[in-house]
């Protein structure tokens, strides 16, 4: 056989084996990054992936691919939508970045921004009929569904273009996939527990787990989906998570503490991590010029900007260090050894060998990249599952955490130069870092082996059977064991009153 017709038949092949993957992420460019990191993992295996990009701008999250290698293969598809929509977006996360800084906590966070913003987002995403016939027309093989409280809605989409689906997310509840319940071994993201805890933590973490699915259940508003078809006007979209027939949670047991968990459920942490890219111009000779380091500082893409008292409390701190910072902030300059950028390539700086510290809010993708490089972190939590983060990150004395509005800027520098100088903070992440590398595969490449697998295959075969609230806390054995003994107990005191009774009965009949 020729050459040329060598190639001609390995691109049939290519062709007539590759699956059509539909991507639908939530409103933020942290989940975007993670959902396209298993997009790109599959075009490289030669499938064809499209984008649904709703609310947010689809540039910040493929910045990485090489468009031009996959042009044929991939696909963005942007909805045409109401100014309105985007201004109520934008709105939405000005009003949330409000509830941060004033400390309004994680119920107001979700009360406040997080559900007005996930509802806005599913209205724009059912808006434009015309996109979304022309998705169906798409007959895609299965969709990667970004999943948050609130995002049902783009599970209705799913099911409207007849496709199964995939979680991928960087937490997934218990609930939605199944999972047996751990609340004697497993804290809740709302927690400030680790997973080795007392007694009174067990139980408080026990009803946490309880009280946050009510909560969520009680506040969340039901959604007209008969505008997708009549097929999808009662559905009960929680369910349509539930029946997904594979759960992709960007974590790892070597950090995020060790878990039951069923076949269709994988871990995948570090999806956004990989080895860091060259730098270049002005960049590189900065950070190869700073011989006794340099401090990495940004704050991820849903926080456009600190309240400048706070900013300047930061770059007193910094001022005082012996070391370079590279400050993501949005504006550009260069203050003593501070400068500031208002973009920084993350993972490739976090990949330079004069990286010493990565101080962040500590966003899942962040910290799995300074984890990969074996950069040690200094988390300043503020929203959603970075708490957690921060508290893992002390019981693996793996960096440190501090606090922006209570430390003062002593409190910050001493806090700072503490993990600078601790050697055994370093050797901490440097062997986390072995352990998440040292795998057969890479995440995104497990997640999207594990994604062909369900297309090639299904996932019934890797479905745990369905169960009812009462079996899945194991109400009804617990409730039959008490009964059962309560029954013994009884029996027994029975018998032993009536043997009492008898004994007494013949010593009088004796004594007359």
């Amino acid at each position: 056989m020729s050459l040329p017709n060598f190639v001609l038949l390995i691109t049939i092949v290519s062709c007539c084996h590759g699956a059509k993957i539909l991507l639908i992420p939530t409103p933020a460019t942290s989940h975007c990054l993670e959902i396209m990191s298993i997009g790109q993992a599959l075009l490289k295996r030669g499938h064809h992936v499209t984008l649904f990009a709703v609310l947010f701008d689809p540039k910040s999250c493929i910045g990485r691919l090489d468009k031009e290698a996959f042009k044929t293969t991939f696909n963005v598809i942007v909805p045409d939508l109401d100014p309105s929509m985007q201004k109520t977006h934008e709105e939405v996360l000005a009003a949330g970045q409000k509830v941060i800084f004033s400390r309004g906590g994680m119920w107001k966070m979700f009360l406040n921004f997080l559900k007005p913003m996930l509802q806005n987002h599913c209205s724009a995403a059912m808006k434009d009929r015309v996109v979304l016939e022309g998705l169906k027309k798409g007959n895609y093989d299965i969709a990667l569904v970004s999943r948050m409280p609130g995002s049902e809605c783009l599970f209705a989409i799913a099911a409207y273009l007849g496709v199964p689906t995939v979680v991928a997310s960087s937490y997934i509840d218990a609930r939605d996939s199944g999972m047996p319940l751990q609340s004697n071994t497993f804290p809740h993201l709302m927690s400030s527990f680790t997973n080795d805890m007392t007694f009174p933590e067990r139980l408080i973490n026990t009803l946490l787990i309880f009280a946050t699915s009510i909560v969520f259940k009680a506040s969340s508003t039901s959604t007209d989906y008969s505008v997708l078809g009549d097929k999808l006007r009662d559905v009960d979209a929680s369910q349509l998570v539930r029946d997904s027939v594979l759960f992709i949670e960007n974590s790892d047991y070597i950090i995020d503490y060790p878990k039951a968990v069923f076949p269709n459920f994988i871990q995948c942490g570090g999806l956004t991590a990989s080895p860091a890219n060259p730098l270049s111009g002005e960049l590189k000779k900065y950070m190869d010029a700073a011989q006794k380091g340099v401090v990495l500082v940004t704050f991820g893409s849903l926080i456009k900007g600190f309240p400048p008292p706070l900013i300047e409390k930061l770059m007193a701190v910094f001022g005082r260090l012996k070391y370079q910072v590279l400050f993501k902030q949005d504006k550009e300059e260069i203050r003593g050894n501070i400068k500031t950028m208002k973009w920084v390539p993350q993972n490739d700086i976090l990949g330079h060998p004069n990286t010493k510290v990565f101080i962040s809010h500590c966003g899942k993708n962040g910290f799995w990249e300074a984890l990969y490089h074996g950069v040690p972190i200094i988390c300043m939590p503020i929203h959603a599952e970075t708490f957690t983060t921060a508290i893992k990150v002390k019981k693996y004395n793996i960096g440190s955490r501090i606090e922006i509005f209570d430390d003062t800027v002593d409190d910050l520098f001493e806090k700072i130069s503490r993990v600078l100088e601790n050697k055994s903070i370093s050797q901490n992440m440097k062997r986390m870092s072995r352990l998440l590398r040292d795998r057969p595969e890479k995440p995104a490449e497990r997640a999207a082996s594990a994604v062909e697998h369900v297309i090639k295959y299904g996932g019934n075969h890797m479905r745990q059977p369905p169960v009812c609230f009462v079996s899945y806390i194991y109400a009804d054995v617990w409730l039959s064991i008490a009964v059962i003994v309560s029954v013994i107990i009884a029996v027994d005191i029975w018998i032993c009153r009536k043997c009492c009774c008898k004994g007494k009965s013949d010593k009088k009949h004796k004594t007359e």
